[in-house]
């Protein structure tokens, strides 16, 4: 018996006039997640709860049955962590960056850049950054890594003084508060001082060492040959870093193996899940594609992947559907759904075994109309084994609405798969 565990990131929307008031989900066509439907049974899930926005690390630590508001340490430590930059001899703070556009005398602040640096540029960008920063004064060295268009992590390190992650955020499209980022739909243009959360002297220190670093950055940033042929080409100058998430160091987590008797094997593109698969004993294999883009190719090779993977629970988060979402774009969504559909869920079903069970949900929802993520529930599909069918036909959200599964949050699926005894322990 194998567990597939598909995470389609974001895909869960709301009702868009656009799309004749359905969602992205319910207006696709997705023959094979409409035979998994068909087969299985549906449920609407919080993912967090109804405060708490979930992000692809936090919404994965959910699905995975680890309970965010315990263990969840902040994203930038998770990334941090994950991209192997952290020593343990090391105090630390981390971040995650954006290689924003900032046009201050316009008042224009886009925060990604357009997402549309080119792996080329972006790490140039970065190189020229982690060549000419210097962080001396403060006892301080740091790295940077850059990927997927305009995303980055910074780690401050030091083995002379004490760093925190509990400071503000200087990208104003989300307030920090305690370990979690809150998205921000109306926010003024312009990045944002950092500052102390605590008033400690770690803290303190930190947000001195975000602003000094946003600073240096910024001029070498202007004058780099990137930007200034960016500019010849009428594109946006990637010219500012916006900082967020600084987290806390993670607690101990139980081991995936010692809750429900079975390995796990992660695939995905963040570091994050990374520091999640090593803090719960899991293996984790790096999409090859750090590209938003979907791609043929890479969804048929990562099927393969995951059918021969001899671990028992199967997780894969895939990208796609998500940032349609952040741009207001419902009918690219609904291509990114059944691309999904057409070249991985066709695939898989093709080697699925009878005793073999497929999870299908969300890591967060990504409703056009707001462009950010959001609290809402996302639909959680379980098909095979001894799940039978409760009536719903596609796998959306108003059939999962309707479906009888009695789940009600992300971090009960897995148990209450094994309580249906669907786990051979």
């Amino acid at each position: 018996m194998n567990i597939y565990m598909i995470i389609l990131d974001g895909a869960a929307d709301r009702k868009i006039e656009l799309l004749g008031n359905k969602t992205p989900l319910q207006i696709a066509n997705t023959p094979s997640l409409d035979k998994l439907a068909k087969r299985g049974s549906q449920a609407l899930v919080t993912v967090i709860d109804e405060q708490i926005v979930p992000e692809s690390d936090s919404g994965s630590m959910a699905l995975l049955s680890y309970d965010p508001k315990i263990y969840y340490p902040g994203r930038g430590t998770l990334e941090g962590l994950g991209t192997g930059f952290i020593e343990k001899e090391y105090n630390y703070a981390a971040f995650r960056i954006n290689f924003a556009s900032y046009d201050k005398e316009k008042g224009i602040l886009d925060r990604r850049c357009a997402r549309a640096l080119n792996d080329s540029e972006l790490q140039t960008l970065a190189k020229n950054i982690s060549d000419n920063v210097n962080l001396d004064k403060f006892g301080v060295e740091f790295k940077l890594i850059a990927f997927g268009h305009h995303r980055g992590i910074v780690v401050f390190y030091s083995n002379k003084v004490n760093l925190s992650g509990n400071v503000s955020n200087t990208d104003p499209g989300f307030k920090k508060n305690g370990v979690w980022g809150i998205p921000v739909k109306d926010y003024e243009p312009k990045p944002l001082k950092c500052f102390s959360l605590d008033q400690k002297e770690d803290s303190i220190l930190t947000a001195k060492i975000v602003n000094y670093f946003v600073e240096e950055s910024n001029k070498i940033l202007l004058k780099d040959k990137v930007n200034t042929l960016r500019k010849e080409k009428g594109q946006l100058p990637a010219n500012y870093l916006i900082f967020r998430d600084g987290g806390e160091k993670p607690k101990k987590m139980p081991e995936f193996k010692e809750k429900f008797g079975l390995t796990i094997s992660m695939y995905g593109q963040l570091p994050a899940e990374n520091t999640i698969a090593k803090l719960i004993g899991g293996k984790f294999t790096f999409s090859k594609s750090l590209d938003l883009q979907l791609d043929k190719d890479f969804l048929i090779n990562s099927e393969k992947l995951l059918v021969q993977d001899e671990a028992d629970v199967k997780f894969i988060h895939i990208k796609g559907p998500d940032e349609p979402g952040h741009d207001n774009k419902p009918k690219e969504k609904v291509k990114a759904i059944e691309f999904i559909d057409k070249y991985f869920i066709s695939n898989l079903i093709e080697d699925l075994s009878e005793e073999d069970i497929v999870i299908v949900t969300c890591d967060h929802a990504t409703p056009c109309e707001l462009k950010i993520h959001s609290t809402d529930k996302v639909p959680v599909l379980i098909s095979g084994g001894n799940f039978k069918s409760d009536g719903t036909i596609k796998f959306d959200e108003e059939n999962a609405f309707r479906g009888k599964l009695p789940i009600e949050k992300a971090i009960d699926i897995l148990p209450y798969i094994k309580k249906m005894g669907n786990f051979n322990d």
